[in-house]
């Protein structure tokens, strides 16, 4: 089964604002990171199921998962997402060093 994947608002914000980050101190590595980053969402299109649940999936009503993405001098990233139905909902991407979401964090926004 092939699910529509979805990228939040919130999620596009994080993933530009990580870009931005990298691309101050290594412009060509930027860019590889986010093609890559795309990718890795693009993945989801094929058994999202196969990721573990995130940590936060304990404190939200929703199974919020998470894949991981990166390593090295750019560090691992933590996309979270959600499936309902057919569709995959990329939440929010993460730095791994970040603390967990907690839903009082999520009314926030």
């Amino acid at each position: 089964m092939t699910y529509r994947v979805i990228v939040t608002p919130d999620a596009e914000d994080d993933l530009r604002t990580a870009y931005r980050y990298i691309h101050k101190s290594a412009p060509k590595s930027a860019r590889e990171w986010i093609k890559g980053a795309r990718r890795t969402i693009k993945s989801l299109a094929h058994h999202p199921e196969r990721v573990p649940l995130a940590p936060e999936s304990i404190s939200f009503n929703e199974p919020i998962r998470q894949i991981l993405y990166g390593g090295g001098n750019r560090g691992t990233y933590r996309m979270l997402f959600t499936i309902v139905a057919k569709t995959v909902f990329v939440l929010h991407i993460r730095h791994a060093s970040m603390q967990a979401r907690d839903p009082e964090e999520a009314n926030d926004r």
